[in-house]
């Protein structure tokens, strides 16, 4: 099942980030999204978890991870993911937004 099917699926609750700013909520989203897209595109590319982290020089561990939302990005580690992808990016305010 892909991240978008869960977050699909996804009922929602409160209690884990009632405590969170806004600004936090929005950060959590915006990464869950772009860890979205990495799959969408890496399945599209017809890539295993695999094969893209040999691209990239880093394990398949870490890619299930960004994958996963469970790592944030370094603006230069989205720019390597998003080489190794052909993926173009634009502001997450935007409507189209990854």
């Amino acid at each position: 099942m892909s991240i978008r099917d869960k977050m699909d699926q996804a009922k929602e609750s409160t209690w884990l980030s009632e405590s969170l700013t806004q600004e936090e909520r929005n950060a959590a989203k915006y990464i869950a999204q772009i860890a979205a897209a990495i799959q969408r595109q890496r399945k599209a590319k017809g890539y295993t978890q695999q094969e893209l982290a040999s691209r990239l020089g880093v394990s398949q561990v870490m890619v299930s991870r960004w994958e996963n939302g469970e790592e944030n990005f370094t603006v230069g580690t989205l720019a390597k993911i998003s080489f190794a992808l052909e993926m173009e990016w634009h502001n997450p305010l935007e409507k189209s937004a990854v």
